[in-house]
């Protein structure tokens, strides 16, 4: 998948589950890394490089298509 397409606001799936059983992430943070919120009742968050997020994303969904 191609990071640039990303947006704050954006959600993705990545290819390996959290512990946490988090599949879904909300896009909070660009740059050189990019950090990431859980959306489910936990309080967590995630951040990731450009190398490593380019492999582990598995999905983008837009903020428009929610």
């Amino acid at each position: 998948m191609n990071y640039e397409l990303l947006e704050i606001g954006d959600f993705v799936e990545l290819k390996k589950q959290h512990p946490s059983k988090t599949e879904r992430w909300e896009l909070i943070k660009t740059g050189f890394k990019y950090k990431f919120r859980s959306n489910l009742k936990f309080d967590l968050f995630i951040e990731l490089d450009r190398t490593t997020m380019n492999k582990q994303i598995k999905k983008i969904i837009k903020k428009e298509n929610l």
